[in-house]
């Protein structure tokens, strides 16, 4: 099945494929926070720290929302996050939770296409950030998880434990009221879910999970 086959099958299990306002809403400068495992309580943060690869410019929106980097410790000033290196989303990540977030990401390109030209915009001018699908982390080294688990004790997986290492695991920048919970919805439909209760930013692509015999972890 193709990428934009399947992400036509997200929006057909999308609930919310209308809502221009959401969309329109994944604009809108929202307050600082910090999220993602990191020690924050919001869920939307400010436009500065979101990275995009080098060279990501000469690229139309279309290819550049695939260009982005993960936002943790991106501008500097996300001191609980100073653990995790900023890095593409998919390095590291297992290729079939690679094409999925691609998947998705296509599908919120034609929500993003179809909501702005409601308002007038062609779509060539949609931005990409309305495009795309942003990352607090994504994969992390052992390294890295050990500095974090120092850092936020049992907040964090003992390092070999976490399935960040493993590459089946993300945290979403987006979560919050800000965002409308677009971007959860999408990676929902294309194939994650959430595994901890008390982190509505982290999601593993439960086909991984279900390869290993970890299926039970999804509690949505």
């Amino acid at each position: 099945m193709g990428t934009t086959q399947r992400s036509h099958g997200i929006l057909r299990r999308f609930a919310i494929v209308g809502a221009p306002m959401v969309l329109l809403a994944a604009m809108v400068v929202a307050t600082p926070a910090s999220a993602g495992g990191c020690g924050g309580t919001g869920g939307d943060s400010a436009p500065e720290g979101r990275p995009f690869r080098e060279g990501a410019e000469e690229h139309p929106p279309e290819v550049r929302k695939y260009l982005t980097m993960t936002t943790a410790n991106a501008d500097g000033v996300w001191e609980p996050c100073e653990c995790t290196a900023s890095r593409d989303w998919d390095w590291g990540l297992d290729p079939a939770a690679i094409d999925s977030i691609m998947a998705a990401m296509d599908a919120k390109e034609l929500i993003a296409i179809r909501n702005y030209g409601a308002f007038g915009v062609p779509a060539e001018e949609v931005p990409v950030a309305a495009r795309t699908i942003w990352f607090r982390t994504t994969w992390r080294s052992n390294a890295e998880q050990a500095c974090l688990r120092r850092l936020l004790g049992s907040g964090a997986a003992p390092p070999g434990r976490s399935r960040h290492e493993w590459g089946m695991a993300v945290d979403i920048e987006d979560w919050g009221p800000a965002s409308g919970g677009l971007d959860a919805k999408l990676l929902e439909a294309a194939g994650w879910c959430r595994t901890v209760r008390s982190e509505p930013w982290h999601y593993e692509y439960r086909p991984v999970l279900e390869r290993f015999g970890l299926g039970y972890r999804c509690i949505k």
